[in-house]
């Protein structure tokens, strides 16, 4: 018995709910971490950690706005 081509029923699989709730936090935390890596570096006046800073953030947008409309 091969569970290869088995496809999710609704019972099986998350609710769309949940998904987007767990995605939110994700996301958010994404924001919050990518602005106090933006704020550490102008106290420690490193370019390196404002770029990294601003692609976490940036990455908060990315995930909801790329990823989650070709998981429906």
């Amino acid at each position: 018995m091969t569970y290869l081509n088995q496809e999710l029923t609704p019972e099986s699989s998350a609710p769309t709910a949940a998904l987007g709730v767990v995605m939110f936090v994700i996301c958010f935390a994404l924001f919050i971490g990518g602005l106090y890596l933006m704020a550490i570096a102008f106290d420690d006046a490193t370019a390196l950690l404002f770029v990294a800073g601003l692609i976490t953030s940036g990455l908060a947008f990315v995930i909801p706005l790329q990823l989650l409309p070709e998981m429906d």
